[in-house]
């Protein structure tokens, strides 16, 4: 377990430029992630079927919370995302042979509806997050998507810090998180959402982004900052999630 997290910890530090040791020493800070593509005409059926598997896991004592959510906007639109977070490198070890079993219910009962489905794993970073005060009341994600250009990690860190500090000094409610992709996926890619009550929310506060950075950080200092984070990734795309609790999964004894 040691060997794969140095391994992992040497290609965040070639490919993003960071020093991972904090970032992946971080405890129950790992999620498991599956991205799921339907068949054509068949997201009622897929539904139903994710509906029953998951009432399946709760009765058979599924020890690990998964959430679903869809894809209601932007890229991928129509597609879901299973999701399980809070989890340490052991507690994968430990999920084996309740995996085993939830694997072989899903291919038989779920997998037939399924177009693609691909899978990672994430880390969130809690050294870059400001999350909502109830989570239990978010209902929409926005997701943006970057990807970083090779050496550049810590360009993109420290400027998401510098915003970060700057909303947490004012006490200003725009909340986000930061998630790393750890294994599975695109190295390059880390994404930066932002929970949501509903739609209405996302006007965010009344001060515009732009004038309170200058505020608060003054004028030359929001350009460095805006200047280091627009040239440390190459490309973007964003969508937004709604999370699907009639189809998520609640652990044993939570």
């Amino acid at each position: 377990m040691k060997k794969r997290t140095l391994l992992i910890s040497l290609m965040v530090v070639f490919m993003f430029g960071l020093t991972a040791n904090g970032l992946f020493g971080q405890s129950k800070n790992l999620a498991k992630v599956y991205y799921v593509k339907v068949k054509d005409g068949e997201s009622g059926a897929f539904q139903t079927a994710l509906k029953q598997h998951a009432q399946w896991r709760m009765d058979n004592g599924d020890p690990w919370n998964w959430n679903i959510y869809q894809v209601v906007n932007g890229k991928n639109m129509g597609d879901f995302i299973i999701r399980s977070g809070g989890h340490s490198w052991a507690d994968f070890d430990s999920y084996e042979d309740f995996n085993a079993k939830g694997s072989a219910e899903f291919v038989k009962n779920v997998s037939p509806y399924i177009a693609k489905i691909t899978s990672m794993i994430s880390a969130n970073d809690t050294t870059l997050v400001n999350w909502y005060p109830n989570n239990d009341e978010v209902n929409l994600i926005q997701v943006y998507a970057y990807k970083l250009k090779p050496g550049h990690g810590m360009d993109f860190y420290n400027s998401v810090k510098a915003y970060g500090d700057a909303i947490k000094k004012e006490g200003r409610k725009d909340y986000y998180g930061v998630i790393w992709n750890v294994n599975g996926g695109s190295a390059l890619v880390v994404d930066l959402v932002f929970p949501y009550k509903n739609w209405a929310e996302m006007e965010g506060p009344k001060e515009k982004w732009r004038d309170f950075t200058k505020r608060v950080l003054g004028e030359e200092k929001a350009k460095m900052v805006r200047d280091k984070l627009v040239n440390s990734y190459s490309d973007v795309y964003g969508y937004v999630v709604q999370w699907r609790k009639d189809l998520s999964v609640k652990a044993k004894g939570m």
